[in-house]
This record gives structure tokens, sequence and C-alpha cells, in this order.
């Protein structure tokens, strides 16, 4: 039997110094069967749930950007530095608010201490497979590359839009589809990410470009957006969608801000995020946490059960670490 550890939060710790949370990783029920629609109506209005806390929040920042910090539409019909660095700089610092925020209250200020992380350690520093010897600061420099990529594809759609080039939606013209389509966008979004996340996994792509964000072993916050510019392309590919489905540009933000501030919650190593005494935020990034751990499962996210079908879904159990030893020693 493994040897294990009780660390000072009274949590079990395997002899990696790894905890778990004792239950299988989520998947949400919308597209997961059997499930109910007493499920869905929960998974949906529940605390947590589909709209609270994570969705509210992104939609709050996407109406901030939209209404306060995006500049006149009419000065985007042409491309010039000015608009463009604004949509930049306003990108560049939702991500060191978002992110590094959560940065600093998980690692570096060490808020809630080693309560409900995954991994035992921190961050790596003096350690020679990370740009300037240290995670962090590799990290924080290929998530600052990834943002300039996310500013680009942002900046050329709404030039499309300003030049009337989309096909436009507006709640007034279409209120139905405008919500609508603001729901599918998440699930839409990690259709997606299953699908460039499996082709990056290609070993030549692998070896190349996606080594690098496999360095992240021990992630967090600032590891999700910690990419090779290649694969920064194709991640936030999924915004090129608004070139062919009505969308309002509201949409188009909606995705590019989720895709670009997402990866801080899925990859923080924590299980919660606790705020108070009584007070903490769900995260359960569990699955995600197991792809960085094996490398070969949990491709995808937990609200389109892509790795379920296909058969490389990694629960989190001991039942399925057997499973996939098994797996591997016969390959």
């Amino acid at each position: 039997m493994s040897r294990t550890t009780i660390d000072e939060h009274g949590q079990t710790r395997d002899h990696r110094g790894e905890w778990r949370s004792g239950r299988p990783v989520y998947l949400e029920p919308l597209l997961d069967f059997p499930t109910t629609p007493k499920r869905i109506f929960s998974w949906l209005f529940g605390i947590p749930g589909f709209f609270f806390p994570w969705f509210a929040v992104f939609m709050a920042i996407v109406a901030a950007s939209y209404f306060f910090f995006t500049p006149d539409v009419h000065r985007m019909q042409t491309f010039q530095p000015g608009w463009m660095l604004e949509i930049t700089a306003r990108n560049l610092v939702l991500i060191f608010i978002c992110t590094g925020g959560l940065h600093l209250w998980l690692c570096r200020w060490k808020k809630q201490g080693r309560l409900k992380k995954y991994n035992g350690s921190w961050p790596a520093t003096n350690k020679r497979v990370f740009l300037f010897n240290d995670q962090v600061k590799d990290n924080v420099f290929w998530s600052v590359s990834g943002t300039l990529f996310w500013s680009a594809y942002e900046c050329g759609l709404w030039w499309c839009y300003a030049n009337d080039l989309l096909p436009y939606i507006s709640f007034e013209t279409n209120p139905v589809w405008f919500l609508l389509w603001m729901f599918l966008i998440p699930i839409w979004r990690n259709f997606h990410f299953y699908l460039i996340h499996r082709l990056i996994h290609w070993k030549p792509l692998y070896d190349h470009v996606h080594y690098l964000h496999h360095k992240n072993v021990n992630v967090g916050p600032w590891s999700g957006m910690a990419m090779h510019p290649v694969e920064h392309i194709l991640y936030f590919s999924c915004m090129l969608i608004h070139l062919v489905v009505p969308s309002h540009p509201a949409h188009m933000m909606f995705n590019g801000i989720q895709t670009g501030l997402g990866p801080g919650l899925s990859h923080s190593g924590f299980d919660e995020i606790v705020l108070g005494d009584e007070t903490s935020l769900k995260n359960d990034r569990y699955l995600h946490y197991l792809h960085h751990k094996y490398h070969t499962v949990n491709f995808g996210e937990s609200n389109v059960p892509m790795d379920k079908w296909f058969g490389s879904l990694h629960d989190g159990t001991p039942e399925a670490d057997d499973r996939f030893r098994a797996a591997r020693t016969k390959a």
C-alpha cells in the first residue's frame, strides 16, 4: 500500500504529496447520458451551476468591457494602431487582474494554504526547464504572448463587424437566438478545445508545440495560457465561428474572454477557492489536473463529455488508475 501522510489541513496526501477529493470528476449533465430534467435544472440554476458563479462572472466582465473599454465601432472600419492597442491593453489588464489575482490569492499570498490543493508543491523555482528558471515567470511570459493572439483575433473580427462583413444579429431583432447563442458558446468552445487538443497531442505537434504547455505538471493559474504561439493560434481559432454563425459582437467578446481567462480557473490546481471561513467558490477542475498528470487522458472539458464517448476519460478513481495503468502496460 502506498504511504500516505496527513497535511496541516487534516487532508490525506499520497507519497507524491497529492490530495484527492474522494469523488469522481464531475461531468455536467446536459450531454451526459443517462440524465434527467431534474439534474439538468439543478446544473443550470444551482449554486454552483452553469450560470452561477462563473458564467455570471464572465458575463459581467464582458458587459463592462463592451460598454466601457471598447473603442467606438466607427473607428474600427480601418486598421489603425490606436484602437487596436486599446483592445490589446484592455485584454492584458483583464488577464493580469483575473489570472494574476487568482495567482496572488492562491500561490503568492497562499490565503488558503494547501487546503483543497491537488498537488502539495508550489510553483517551481530554479528549474532550468522553464524560461528564467522560474515556472511563474515562464508562464506569465507565454500568457502575455497568448493575449496578443487573442487580441489579434478580436481586432480582426471587430474590423469585420465594423464593415458589415459578418452575419449579424442583435437582441432587438432576434432575442431568442441572442440568448441561446450566448448559452451555447461555452459548449462550442469546449467541443472545439477537445478537437484541437487531440490534434496537438499528435506526436510531431506535441514534440514541437504542445510540450511547452506540459512542462507544467504542477499547474497554477498562469499555467493555463502558457502555450507555444502555434497553440495560441489554434486555441483562439474558436473565435472564427463568428465568421459563419450570426452573432453580436458581445458574443464574440464572450467567446474570447472566456477562452482567455478560463484557463486560469481550469489550471488553478485547487478544488475550491476559499474566500472565508464559510465562503468558497467551487472550482472542481480535477478532470484537467489529471490530464497534466497523465497526458493521455481527459483532453476535453466537463460540459461536452467527449472523453467519455471516446474512451479517454479518467474519472479520478483508483479503479480508473488501475484501468489506465493496465492499458499503458499492454501498450
